[in-house]
C-alpha cells in the first residue's frame, strides 16, 4: 500500500477554504508536548497563516503550511 501525498499547494487551498472557520488544533511541539486549542483562522499569506487563539495565554498562533504539510499542525472542523 503507497501512502498518499499531498502537495503544497493543496495544503495552502484548504487552509484557505477554512479561513473565518472555526476549528481544533493539535500543536506537536516535539517532545512529548502536544497542546489542543481552539481558534479561526485568522489571515493567510504566501508561506504562513495565523490562527486566532481562544482561551489561551497567547491570542495568536502563526504557523507555516510545511507545519501541516509534516503532520506538526492538524485541524478538525469545529460544527
Amino acid at each position: 500500500m503507497r501512502k498518499q501525498t499531498v502537495s503544497l499547494e493543496t495544503v495552502k487551498s484548504k487552509i484557505e477554504e477554512l479561513k473565518g472557520k472555526e476549528v481544533k488544533i493539535r500543536l506537536n511541539k516535539g517532545r512529548n508536548r502536544i497542546r489542543y486549542l481552539k481558534g479561526k483562522i485568522d489571515e493567510t499569506y504566501s508561506s504562513v497563516f495565523v490562527v486566532r487563539i481562544y482561551d489561551d495565554i497567547f491570542d495568536r498562533l502563526s504557523c507555516t503550511y510545511q507545519d501541516v504539510l509534516c503532520g506538526d499542525v492538524r485541524f478538525k472542523t469545529v460544527e
